[in-house]
């Protein structure tokens, strides 16, 4: 039974990680339990995240950032001129043949924002369910969406040894209005440290769906800790 029960924690992604790569997950913070990240990413694109959790199953956040912030180009900052929000409320936590399930909203989209408007947009409104396949240690996730359209998106992260994560995200982008048929395909590993500093490099936009985000190579820390 201990072996069982030790098997199971290893199975489910280290507590407090918010995002695999571009894609939420249905995770809220502890009451206390703060979160910090930064992202970079493109022509030295900066985005810092900061999340705390109120309650068990209720997470508060915010966001901010801008392209070009890191060398000698001129900044530019996200045009909204103000932070981005999230919110997060966990309504099932996953148990037996039981999967979580949150319900969040999340007005922060990813890469340049240009007229208000961000090259991969932002989640919004969104469901999301997860379960873990316990044998393969496999954490399946899957959503629905609604900013401007509907939209959906699936991942999957697999634990592997030494605290190491590979990702496999993808948003088929049906409330785009790029041109195509393909969607943002995402491909990243992680590495957490003492199950508080987690550092993520991933390669997004793999199928080239925007010229801009084609190929994109990112890197973010997060920081999990309580007051």
């Amino acid at each position: 039974m201990k072996s069982f029960l030790v098997i199971l924690v290893l199975a489910v992604p280290a507590f407090g990680i918010l995002y695999n790569i571009d894609q939420p997950t249905p995770v809220s913070l502890a009451h206390g339990e703060y979160y910090a990240s930064t992202r970079l990413w493109g022509s030295g694109g900066v985005m810092a995240r900061f999340g705390v959790g109120l309650f068990n199953r209720l997470t508060l956040g915010m966001s901010y950032g801008g392209d070009q912030v890191i060398g000698s180009d001129e900044p530019r900052f996200f045009d909204r001129y103000r932070p981005e929000l999230q919110a997060r409320l966990l309504i099932l936590e996953e148990m037996g043949y039981v999967p979580s399930l949150l319900l969040g909203f999340d007005s922060q989209g990813y890469d340049n924002c240009v007229d208000k408007e961000y090259i991969v947009r932002e989640k919004g409104g969104y469901l999301c369910l997860g379960k873990t396949i316990d044998a393969s240690r496999t954490y399946c996730q899957l959503g629905i969406n609604y900013w401007q359209g509907t939209d959906a998106f699936v991942a999957v992260n697999q634990l592997l040894p030494g605290a190491l994560e590979a990702m496999l995200e993808y948003d088929p982008a049906f409330n785009d209005t790029a041109d195509n048929n393909r969607g943002f395909l995402n491909f990243g590993l992680a590495w957490t440290f003492n199950e508080q500093l987690r550092v993520v490099v991933a390669l997004r936009d793999i199928l080239g769906k925007r010229e801009e985000t084609r190929l994109n190579r990112i890197l973010e820390l997060s920081f999990t800790e309580h007051f």
